[in-house]
């Protein structure tokens, strides 16, 4: 447990300029992504007249409120002040208040019957942040702790999921029969909104081979049911980078794309606090990039 503890927190490594650096870009990319987020689904809302499908916090609350383009604006104008107040570290509850918000839109948005769950990382990464924000004011320990949780619920999810295929399905799931009919269904999709579907050489090779199939179903399940092994340092980077792989060869063979998400396991994979360490020491010699490195110093206090 100690070292599981330290693996995901790791409280006494000493904090660099690099990793201040780097946790502030991905906190900032969270922050903006999310408030991208909040306007689209605001935007949408007035295109819909009552919710025909309520879930989570839809189902006990009456959404039909943010129906009304004013109210949902007004709610997304309100999670994005959130999400500014939760950056600049100036009020604690900001970001538990911005992710309440937000998934009121995102159940208002998604009440006809399909939900999609592309942004359920980002949630749970700002979930991470709040409480990170919330539980310390030393900002060395709150990166660490929202770091922390957020590898914690990237290797809870991804193994979750694996595991709801299983009790759904069980071990049947990984046959590649499945594939060639998820790869149909879309071509159902595209047929009816383009009036035509060409399979791409992959999907071609996919369903005249369905024993391949087979092999990339039970390699993303066993990815999957594995991902929770990201909580411990060794498998970090090689799981992300699998899972990063796994969402391309979804892409590839269903044109189901999870950009936003491959982009945060891109920044939680990479050394990026290793490679800003190396840029800052080199910029900070040069007397014309010195002004530059006092602003990133002060964006990162």
């Amino acid at each position: 447990m100690r070292s599981l503890f330290r693996d995901l927190f790791d409280f006494e490594r000493p904090d660099t300029p690099g990793e201040r650096l780097f946790f502030w870009l991905f906190e900032l990319f969270v922050v903006l992504t999310l408030s991208w987020h909040a306007w689209k689904w605001a935007v949408y809302l007035g295109r819909i007249t009552a919710p025909l499908y309520p879930s989570g916090l839809a189902r006990y609350l009456d959404v039909s409120l943010l129906m009304h383009p004013p109210a949902a604006l007004g709610l997304a104008a309100v999670v994005t002040l959130l999400l500014f107040l939760g950056l600049i570290h100036r009020w604690p509850p900001a970001y538990l208040l911005a992710l309440l918000g937000l998934h009121l839109l995102y159940v208002s948005r998604f009440s006809l019957g399909k939900t999609p769950h592309g942004t359920h990382l980002l949630g749970l990464t700002l979930l991470s942040l709040a409480l990170g924000l919330l539980l310390f004011q030393t900002p060395l320990y709150r990166r660490r702790t929202a770091l922390g949780f957020t590898y914690f619920f990237v290797g809870l999810s991804y193994t979750l999921a694996a595991l709801s295929k299983l009790v759904a399905t069980g071990p049947g799931w990984a046959n590649g029969t499945h594939l060639s009919l998820w790869m149909l269904e879309k071509g159902v999709d595209v047929t009816a909104r383009a009036g035509i579907w060409e399979p791409t050489f992959v999907q071609q090779l996919l369903l005249t081979h369905p024993t391949l199939s087979t092999a990339l179903l039970t390699g993303a399940l066993l990815l999957e049911l594995l991902a929770f092994t990201v909580w411990w340092r060794p498998f970090r980077r090689p799981v992300l980078l699998g899972l990063i792989c796994m969402h391309i060869g979804i892409y590839v063979t269903l044109q189901i794309s999870f950009h936003f998400a491959v982009l945060e396991l891109l920044l939680l994979a990479l050394p990026w606090s290793q490679w800003f360490d190396v840029l800052l020491k080199k910029t900070s010699r040069l007397k014309v990039f010195r002004p530059l490195v006092r602003l990133a110093h002060w964006c990162m206090d």
